[in-house]
C-alpha cells in the first residue's frame, strides 16, 4: 500500500529526489478502496455477507464527497441513506489530507453522475479505458493477505475484482484490471514476482456479458504484452493489440508498471525499479510498480527517505495495519473491541 502511493507520488514530483512527494487521485481512490474492503470484511464477519464491491463503491462516493463533488446522484444517495446519522462516516472521513483535490477521475465521476447504475459484470457505466480502474481493483489483492494462495482464494480475488471494476469502466479495461489484480495478489501471497497473463478463467468469469468480443480483445491484449525485459516499451507494440494504449490507459499502465517491476525484481534493485517507473511519467504505471515492489519485498526495502517525504505515508501505513488486524483478528467479533472497530469501519 505504501509502495502504490509512493510510485504515484514519485511520477508526479518535479524533483523526485528532494522535496515533498504528493500523491494524486489514483492514491486517494486506492486508499478509499482499501477502506471499503475492510468494511466489506467487517460486514461479512457480522452478517455472513461481505458485499465488498458495494462497500468499495460506497467508499468511492465518500472520496467524491470529500473532493467537493457532493451533488452527484451517486454521492447524494449515500448521504440521504445515512440520515439521521452523519455521513461520511468511519475514521478515514476525518483525515484532512484526503479532502484536498488532487485531480479529476472522469470515468468514476461519470458513473457517480448516473441516476441509476447497473453494477453487473459486463454492463459498464461507460467505455473508459483509463488506468483508474486498476486503482479501484488493486485493493482486492489484499484478500491474499488472509492465508496461503490456492484455487479458492484465486477465484475469490477474480470475482471480487470483476465486480468492483464493473461500477466504473469499460469492459476491456475491467478485464485487464482483473488480470492485474490477480497477479498482484499472487505476488503478495507468495512473495515472488508474478507476471500478468491471459487466464482462461476470464471467459467463465464474464460468461453472459453482452459484449463477449470485448473480453476476447482484452485477453488478446494480455497475450500481446511485450517482453518485460525489453528496456523500452514502444507505443507501437501496444497499439497493435487493438485497445486504447495511450497515456493514462489501463493497458499502458499495466504494461509499463509490470515491465519496470519484472526487469528489476531483486531486493537490491528496488530503487532501480522505482526510478525507471517514475521516469515513464505515468503515475498509474509507477503506482503499479511500487505496489508490486512492496508486495514482494515488504515496506522495509522501500526507500526510507522517499517514504519520509510522502504526504500520505502515515495514512497508507495505518490502513495496512488495519487490514492485517481485520484478516488476522476479526475485531468485530470481539465483544470488547467490536464497538470501537465498527465505529472505525461501519459495516455498510
Amino acid at each position: 500500500m505504501l509502495g502504490y502511493c509512493l510510485g504515484d507520488a514519485l511520477a508526479r514530483a518535479p524533483e523526485p529526489d528532494s522535496g515533498p512527494l504528493l500523491a494524486g487521485t489514483p492514491s486517494l481512490i486506492f486508499l478509499a478502496g482499501v477502506e471499503g474492503l475492510v468494511r466489506g470484511l467487517v460486514r461479512e464477519d457480522l452478517t455472513g455477507r461481505s458485499q465488498i464491491p458495494e462497500c468499495s463503491w460506497h467508499a468511492t462516493a465518500r472520496w467524491a464527497w470529500h473532493t467537493r463533488m457532493r451533488d452527484l446522484p451517486g454521492v447524494r444517495r449515500w448521504y440521504e441513506a445515512a440520515i439521521p446519522q452523519p455521513w461520511p462516516d468511519g475514521w478515514l472521513a476525518e483525515v484532512a489530507p484526503l479532502a484536498i483535490g488532487r485531480g479529476s477521475a472522469p470515468a468514476v465521476e461519470e458513473a457517480l453522475a448516473l441516476p441509476g447504475l447497473d453494477p453487473r459484470p459486463g454492463h459498464p457505466a461507460g467505455d473508459s479505458a483509463g488506468d483508474l480502474v486498476v486503482s479501484r481493483t488493486l485493493p482486492v489483492a489484499l484478500l491474499a493477505a488472509a492465508g496461503p494462495w490456492d484455487a479458492e482464494v484465486a477465484a475469490h480475488v477474480m470475482t471480487t475484482a470483476r465486480d468492483v471494476a464493473a461500477y466504473s469502466h469499460g469492459l476491456p479495461a475491467q478485464v485487464l484490471a482483473v488480470a492485474m489484480t490477480i497477479a498482484a495478489a499472487r505476488t503478495l501471497a507468495d512473495g515472488t514476482p508474478t507476471p500478468v497473463v491471459d487466464l482462461g478463467e476470464l471467459d467463465s468469469a464474464y460468461a453472459g456479458a453482452p459484449d463477449p468480443e470485448d473480453v476476447t480483445a482484452a485477453r488478446h491484449a494480455l497475450r500481446g504484452l511485450p517482453d518485460p525485459l525489453t528496456p523500452t516499451l514502444p507505443a507501437t507494440d501496444l497499439a497493435r493489440v487493438g485497445l486504447p494504449s495511450g497515456p493514462r490507459t489501463a493497458l499502458r499502465a499495466i504494461a509499463e508498471g509490470m515491465r519496470c517491476f519484472l526487469a528489476h525484481p531483486g531486493k537490491q534493485e528496488v530503487s532501480k525499479a522505482l526510478r525507471e517507473a517514475f521516469e515513464t511519467g505515468q503515475p498509474g504505471a509507477a503506482a503499479i510498480t511500487g505496489a508490486l515492489v512492496g508486495a514482494t519485498h515488504g515496506v522495509e526495502l522501500l526507500p526510507v527517505d522517499a517514504i519520509s517525504r510522502l504526504d500520505l505515508a502515515h495514512i497508507a501505513d495505518q490502513l495496512a495495519l488495519d487490514v492485517l488486524t481485520q484478516v488476522g483478528e476479526h475485531p468485530a467479533l470481539d465483544e470488547d473491541r467490536s464497538p470501537a472497530w465498527q465505529h472505525r469501519y461501519p459495516a455498510w
